[in-house]
């Protein structure tokens, strides 16, 4: 047996489904929010972070070393790269990378890295580009006549009489290690 609904029981019918619904959305949203929370922390904090704290705390869980003077240029050369090696393995975003590299300065580079901060200003350091942060630490760290240097060595590189083959090349790629991008280029 069928029974048949006039459109007007229809339309009342499908604003009391409507008007339940909308009711029913804010605590939804909540639970799909709270659930997504949940799992976010379970997996090891799901996905890309969006602020700095949540940045923080992923690199933090990499063990970054700290940096606080160097000996040799090398040293600087050393620790950028291991710090540019946690940043790619947390595919970090370049708008983060200057402060989380900042926070691991500590003693005299801490010291230089607030004065800098200080004659530039505040806000400076929340627009700061990684290529930015990289040329002012090894100005600072890596001195231009020091740059020059390795430079010269990499376009006259040749293997010694008593180094091996392996001994050439660590010190043929450290040496373009040290030019970066630059390596091999016409830019060079």
């Amino acid at each position: 047996m069928s029974v048949s609904k006039t459109p007007e029981e229809i339309a009342a019918f499908n604003a009391a489904v409507a008007q339940a619904v909308e009711a029913l959305m804010p605590e939804l949203r909540a639970r799909l929010f709270e659930e997504f929370r949940r799992e976010a922390s379970s997996s090891g904090g799901g996905g890309t972070p969006v602020t700095i704290s949540g940045w923080l705390e992923k690199f933090g869980k990499q063990k970054p070393r700290s940096f606080s003077s160097t000996n040799t240029p090398v040293d600087a050369e050393n620790w950028i790269a291991h710090i540019e090696k946690i940043f790619e393995v947390l595919d970090c975003g370049d708008e983060f990378k200057a402060r989380l590299a900042g926070y691991k300065l500590e003693g005299d580079a801490l010291n230089w890295w607030k004065a800098y901060k200080q004659a530039k200003g505040d806000e400076f350091i929340l627009t700061m580009t990684w290529a930015d942060f990289r040329d002012v630490f090894f100005n600072q760290y890596f001195p231009l006549s020091e740059q020059q240097k390795f430079e010269r060595e990499y376009h006259t590189i040749r293997q010694e009489d008593k180094e091996t083959t392996n001994e050439f090349m660590k010190r043929f790629l450290r040496l373009a290690g040290f030019l970066g991008a630059k390596a091999g280029t016409q830019e060079e």
